[in-house]
């Protein structure tokens, strides 16, 4: 006997409700805190941050890039997935990790996926580790 598995419309709708922390993360964000590999290099960081929907454009250092965030505010801690493209090759890379976002600080550590596993606190303990501490930049009218 053979089952067929059949995708009904409230699936669908399931999957593409947004994180409710992904309306909250909305935004402009500059970095106020950094570090690599366990060391803190935030004075080497001039970083800001947009998020629109689930989409983000990233300045670091004059450089622009941009990419998709995905996050899960029901794991505990909570999980963050993003993807970078590079325009000049077409490559994404994806990273993973863990996040806390309250208020207007956004706090990130991640690692590249398949290099190291999911970061489960902020601490970064490879190279390929990274920490990052955001805040929301206000608009004055």
């Amino acid at each position: 006997v053979l089952f067929a598995v059949v995708a009904t419309p409230a699936d669908d709708k399931k999957e593409a409700k947004p994180d409710p922390d992904l309306k909250k993360l909305q935004g402009k964000w500059r970095i106020s805190y950094h570090e690599t590999a366990g060391e803190d290099d935030t004075q080497d960081c001039v970083w800001e941050m947009e998020v629109k929907g689930d989409t983000f454009t990233l300045t670091a250092d004059g450089t622009t890039t941009a990419g998709t965030i995905k996050l899960d505010s029901a794991k505990k801690p909570k999980e963050l997935e993003y993807t970078v493209e590079d325009s000049d090759t077409d490559e994404v890379t994806t990273f993973v990790g863990v996040y806390e976002l309250e208020g207007d600080t956004y706090k990130t550590c991640d690692v590249e996926k398949g290099k190291d596993a999911r970061p489960t606190e902020f601490k970064t303990k490879s190279r390929t580790g990274q920490v990052a501490v955001w805040k929301k930049v206000k608009i004055r009218d």
